[in-house]
């Protein structure tokens, strides 16, 4: 490489607003990114280095020939991409968000479905973990009923962690996936508790939430069994696809309910997500194969699917579709400008 090529480097030390928050701090100069989001000061012990020389030592370590006034580099020092993109919502927005996953523990009580667990799947009844979580919505609707919410906390969180001990122990991916859905119907209420401290934020919750999907994306199967029909293999790929992008909006929800902003990685946006919602609820295998017609491929990529959400794409958004696109933009499906539909060619 040759010795003018210029490169950042930072000393790798947070700023005391990151550093007291527990937060991971890019170091950046003159605020981190953490700070400028949030419209802090932002302060350093060890303020970062701006530059270095082509052999790896900071330039105000080597003396400049006194001949050769200071300038501008010839070089310019590009950004790096950032891995994590900081949101703040509109308040509206996040309550949206937060009546929505609160409803899960109710309609899974009352019918074992919600927009991310159907019943269909489990031909031969739900796993144990998931009858367990069952038992246990319909006791905090009762708790919910009876003003007294707070009464099942305690249970729900012993549950919860072994819930996750028997996530970690899952030995077939039915039984993983099962767990993982189980989890997040318990979280839903232990998460955004009514009577639970706004303020308070958990990094080991995030951190679970991050190892429930990640589990899943890594260990869902390549190929399904061919015994499979159609819509019972289309069923399970899509339950792990919701699972997973619930999963990852209920961690966001839980950092804006909290904190008021929240993160999203590369990672997510890249979730593959298929446009053809209706197909969660046809109740048959002659009612799906009507409506998978073969066609354009349907399958998208979640940033794309809630880029067309806010553009107006898509006329009518089913309740999964509005949790995303309040999830990824902030918006609810009323602030959508819809165009008018265009009309057939002649």
């Amino acid at each position: 490489m040759p010795a003018t090529s210029l490169k950042a480097v930072t000393l790798r030390r947070s700023c005391q607003a990151c550093a007291r928050g527990k937060r991971r701090c890019d170091q950046r100069s003159p605020r981190c990114s953490r700070c400028e989001t949030r419209g802090i000061s932002c302060e350093y012990i060890n303020a970062p280095l701006a530059v270095t020389n082509g052999a790896g030592i900071p330039s105000r370590k080597r003396a400049s020939p006194p001949s050769r006034p200071a300038s501008t580099p010839s070089h310019p020092i590009h950004i790096p991409l950032r891995l994590e993109i900081p949101k703040e919502y509109d308040p509206a927005a996040i309550r949206f968000l937060v009546n929505g996953l609160r409803t899960f523990p109710i309609t899974f009580a009352t019918s074992c479905k919600t927009i991310f667990v159907h019943p269909d799947l489990y031909t031969s009844g739900l796993p144990a973990s998931m009858r367990d979580m069952q038992a246990l919505c319909k006791l905090h609707i009762q708790a919910e009923q009876g003003d007294s919410p707070g009464d099942l906390l305690p249970l729900l969180h012993q549950r919860s962690a072994e819930l996750h001990r028997r996530f970690n122990q899952s030995l077939s991916f039915e039984e993983l996936l099962g767990c993982s859905q189980a989890l997040l119907l318990a979280q839903c209420i232990l998460a955004l508790n009514k009577g639970g401290d706004p303020n308070q934020y958990s990094e080991n919750l995030s951190i679970m939430l991050d190892g429930i999907a990640g589990r899943l994306w890594q260990q869902a199967p390549v190929q399904l069994p061919p015994t499979l029909s159609r819509r019972h293999a289309w069923l399970l790929a899509e339950s792990v696809r919701r699972t997973i992008i619930v999963c990852l909006i209920l961690k966001s929800t839980y950092s804006l309910n909290t904190r008021n902003y929240s993160v999203r990685t590369p990672f997510v946006d890249a979730l593959p997500f298929d446009v053809r919602t209706n197909l969660w609820d046809d109740d048959s295998d002659e009612a799906w194969a009507a409506g998978a017609t073969d066609g354009e491929d349907p399958m998208i990529s979640l940033h794309g699917y809630s880029d067309a959400l806010e553009s107006g794409h898509f006329h009518q958004v089913p309740p999964f579709g509005a949790l995303i696109l309040a999830a990824c933009k902030g918006k609810r499906v009323s602030s959508i400008p819809f165009p008018p539909p265009m009309p057939y060619a002649n």
